[in-house]
């Protein structure tokens, strides 16, 4: 990357107030970026994004900007993002190229012969088809969860005791998030995490073993409607605040007793994060009553939801 931009007269030079930004690399200062175009008296903090199967959401934007210094910020991000997290970032001077701006500059490097490509070798390709086959793959067999609520108890409550109802699934899913939490230091902690994703509800929630069936039950599956599903890829506020983690940090000094030490944030790195998805039932019931709608009855939250 830094030889590609010298090639396109973007000098670096060390960036001496840049910090530490997890998902994010600071490449350098630059005096000039042609492609920017010129701001007299104003340096370019060059920031690189990693690939990554997930894309560049706007919290690690925001957490960016609060950490990042003032001035001019040129992100060169491997991983797609949506235009609209800009919308957030008035109060700094960004300028943002995803994959595809990258994938057309280093193209016409090549066409004009500053770069030279080559093709991978075929031990490389079938490396990187069989990391994609099992990143694809099912993490595992359909698990049903066990219900919370108590039908009888339920419907008596509504004065719904005559009320037809029948036991059915409601699908969900099951995501195993494998990844790092880095400490304000650098310091790496890998963890792996069981994530259910009730679209029903629409929220996240920590899975424990011990919530399961033992036994999946034969019965039919409910989809909810196509938009209830969450962009997990998207890295959303809530899986973030699912797996971020406060933890208790080191003294600084050896020298006398410490009274207390801080709580540090440790939050999830990006860079070292996959994700596995496998599918979850959610136990419920078909409601019909006199005089409403058929709706379907949440086995979880008690909660009604309607289907078609």
């Amino acid at each position: 990357m830094r030889d590609l931009l010298a090639l396109r007269a973007v000098k670096l030079r060390p960036a001496e107030d840049a910090p530490k930004i997890h998902g994010f690399r600071c490449l350098g200062v630059a005096e000039r970026v042609p492609e920017l175009g010129e701001a007299p008296g104003s340096m370019v903090h060059v920031w690189h994004v990693p690939v990554d199967i997930l894309s560049l959401s706007s919290t690690e934007i925001e957490r960016w900007s609060v950490d990042a210094p003032g001035g001019r910020h040129w992100i060169l991000s491997e991983r797609p993002f949506d235009e609209e997290i800009l919308g957030s970032l008035k109060s700094i001077d960004v300028v943002i190229w995803g994959p595809e701006r990258m994938a057309k500059w280093i193209g016409e490097a090549v066409l004009t012969g500053e770069l030279v490509a080559h093709s991978p070798s075929l031990q490389d390709q079938s490396q990187i088809e069989h990391e994609e086959i099992l990143i694809a793959e099912p993490i595992s067999p359909l698990v049903a969860l066990r219900p919370l609520v108590e039908l009888d108890s339920w419907l008596m409550q509504r004065g719904w005791e005559d009320a037809i109802t029948s036991p059915v699934l409601l699908s969900a899913r099951l995501w195993v998030v494998d990844g790092c939490l880095k400490g304000p230091e650098g310091d790496m902690e890998p963890c792996v995490w069981s994530i259910i994703e009730d679209p029903w509800s629409g929220s996240l929630s920590v899975h424990e073993p011990e919530e399961e069936l033992p036994h999946l039950p034969k019965l039919r599956m409910i989809e909810p409607p196509d938009e209830s599903w969450i962009d997990m890829r998207g890295m959303p506020t809530d899986l973030l605040k699912l797996l971020d983690r406060r933890k208790q940090g080191e003294p600084d000094s050896d020298d006398g007793p410490v009274s207390s030490i801080m709580l540090e944030w440790w939050r999830l790195d990006p860079d070292s994060t996959s994700l596995s998805e496998g599918s979850l039932a959610i136990p419920g019931w078909v409601i019909q009553a006199e005089g409403l709608d058929t709706q379907a009855l949440h086995g979880r939250n008690g909660r009604l939801y309607g289907i078609e």
